[in-house]
């Protein structure tokens, strides 16, 4: 059954020739016309072209209201490839951004935005909203700079002056890598089912959402393969010994790989219950599920894998790699130890190489003299 349209009602007159015709109108709007490239479509209520025309005249006083204004760029940057292809958790958190922005700038002309004097302004606001939440501010902060930089790059702005501010939250988390006893603690203690997700995840470097929502078609017996939902990148790794055991041993009664323990796919939510109660009861309490990625990493380098193979293994980016190395890696004893030995072996060579020249070789300050 066709519901009525709101607000459309139909007049109809008689032609010179005879003829009727139906012509259609929205209150408050007036008469409702085949947009451009649907003047030979069907006209009538529930067809495409109908349609067209009826949510543009909708859409029409809040684009007159919004032409000109911050809020235009906003909305055209919903509309764009760059906001639709954007992973859903992502597009999720910036909606949330988007509506803060909206609320707080969207009915700025684009000349107030183009006036360096806004700088000011962004900044106050951002700092006004880290009191509750510094995270949460920042990241609304770079939600606007990536809006205000697509408007530029369409000749909507001249100027960005969102771009590179200090970011008031900073997270230190070089002391938070999953040493060997961190590790044993929670496989001593942890459910089957989160071990796997552990393991998993130490094995592959992937983020929490990868891992959870990784299908078996994506491992064969013997490689991983999965595109990343955040970057998009194409993950292509073959597992370790150890976690090909594991998987082997698994039960294959899911999509997922991950499951509960009912074999129902894990929701985030209920997956990051089960997940702190592992964590408190090994005693780990402050380690995070992220962490295992600079875990993951930090082993690779530890065992000599260099930044390059370690970005095409985890299928990060090798800027990426020393990030992640340059924060966890100062933690690793191992590393400086290795450091070190090297050293004193290049000093050793170096002291045996000069007790070994030829005499008529060495100088006097060689020689002691």
């Amino acid at each position: 059954m066709r519901v009525p349209l709101k607000g459309v009602y139909q007049s109809k007159k008689k032609l010179a020739d005879g003829t009727r015709k139906t012509y259609w109108f929205l209150r408050e709007f007036g008469a409702l016309k085949p947009q451009d490239g649907d003047k030979a479509e069907p006209f009538a209520p529930g067809t495409p072209a109908f349609m067209r025309a009826y949510h543009a005249a909708i859409e029409a006083p809040r684009s007159a209201r919004t032409h000109g204004t911050l809020q235009a760029i906003i909305d055209g940057f919903q509309k764009s490839p760059q906001y639709l292809r954007l992973a859903p958790r992502t597009k999720l958190d910036y909606d949330g951004h988007l509506l803060r922005i909206s609320e707080r700038f969207g009915n700025y002309p684009l000349a107030v935005i183009e006036d360096p004097k806004i700088r000011v302004r962004f900044l106050q606001w951002r700092d006004e909203r880290a009191k509750s939440s510094p995270r949460q501010a920042d990241a609304m902060a770079g939600v606007l700079r990536i809006i205000l930089e697509w408007g530029r790059d369409r000749g909507l702005l001249m100027h960005n002056h969102a771009t590179r501010p200090k970011k008031v939250y900073k997270s230190d988390r070089a002391d938070k890598l999953w040493l060997p006893a961190d590790i044993a603690a929670l496989r001593e203690v942890a459910a089957p089912e989160i071990r796997l997700a552990f393991e998993l995840a130490l094995g592959t470097g992937q983020r929490k959402g990868d891992v959870l929502a990784m299908p078996w078609s994506a491992y064969d017996g013997e490689r991983i393969r999965l595109r990343q939902s955040k970057r998009k990148r194409l993950i292509d790794m073959p597992v370790t010994r150890s976690l090909k055991e594991l998987l082997d041993a698994q039960p294959r009664t899911a999509k997922t790989i991950l499951t509960r323990a009912d074999g129902q796919p894990w929701g985030m939510s209920n997956f990051n219950t089960h997940w702190r109660a592992a964590v408190l009861k090994a005693g780990r309490d402050g380690l995070h599920f992220h962490d295992l990625r600079g875990t993951a990493c930090t082993v690779l380098a530890q065992a000599g894998a260099t930044p390059s193979e370690i970005a095409a293994m985890l299928g990060w980016t090798v800027s990426t790699v020393a990030g992640m190395l340059d924060l966890y890696q100062a933690m690793t004893a191992s590393l400086s130890d290795s450091a070190v030995a090297k050293l004193e072996a290049s000093n050793l060579n170096l002291r045996n190489g000069l007790r070994n020249a030829p005499s008529e070789t060495l100088t006097k300050g060689e020689k002691g003299e």
